[in-house]
């Protein structure tokens, strides 16, 4: 039985808070939506992902939310995301070190992430660190976001692991009751978006990371349980 560590990926790996903004005012500017997010106000809305960010515009444009108009300007946030994924996101500092130390203690590696997995892979491969892992895991994969414990139970499923050889970490109350649902040991990002933008309780996490290099202890910590 495999030992598995699964990441989620924005506000986990990496800071990508700032291109999920910038695409979000690409998509307004090119519906016609008057509202333009601003950097220090709404990055915390932008974190929660496309949809979230559609809705800000949405709301603050016409005052109120369609989710029938919001499906349908996803499919051009994500176009948008693309032209601009790379432009400011930066991978935590020790995340490089961190996946290093856990590949060479023979733990498999995924990411289990709401983004989507075509978006997914491209950041990934954009910030060089593809090639850690075995699996990723979008939305789309399965058909179900998460919290639905569906995706993280097949990515542990897919490395060969156990719910009881695995730890998913993440930095959102959405990863928190991903994990809880899938009964797998969870790690709080304390720098993550969760904490930072959408006011996560940290009290509510069994284990808590202040910084990546932190993690690799904390994941040989619980698997030493099993």
């Amino acid at each position: 039985m495999n030992s598995a560590a699964i990441f989620d990926l924005d506000g986990t790996l990496a800071d990508t808070a700032l291109d999920l903004l910038n695409a979000g005012n690409l998509t307004f500017e090119e519906m016609g939506i008057n509202y333009r997010l601003i950097k220090n106000r709404d990055e915390g809305i932008s974190s929660k992902g496309g949809r979230s960010t559609i809705r800000q515009g949405l709301l603050h444009s016409n005052g109120f939310i369609e989710e029938k108009i919001v499906e349908s300007l996803y499919p051009i946030f994500l176009k948008n995301y693309e032209k601009v994924i790379n432009d400011n996101s930066v991978l935590y500092e020790g995340t490089v070190e961190m996946l290093n130390y856990l590949k060479k203690n023979k733990i498999q590696l995924g990411v289990c992430t709401n983004k989507p997995k075509k978006q997914a892979d491209i950041l990934l491969e954009n910030l060089n660190i593809h090639s850690f892992f075995e699996i990723v895991v979008g939305p789309d994969t399965y058909s179900c976001p998460k919290p639905n414990p569906k995706p993280l139970l097949k990515t542990i499923d897919y490395l060969g692991a156990s719910i009881k050889s695995s730890v998913f970490v993440g930095d959102t109350n959405t990863d928190y009751m991903t994990s809880k649902n899938a009964n797998v040991p969870f790690i709080l990002l304390s720098y993550g978006h969760g904490v930072l933008y959408q006011s996560f309780d940290i009290s509510s996490a069994t284990y808590v990371a202040k910084e990546s290099l932190e993690i690799p202890d904390l994941i040989l910590k619980i698997l030493k349980k099993y």
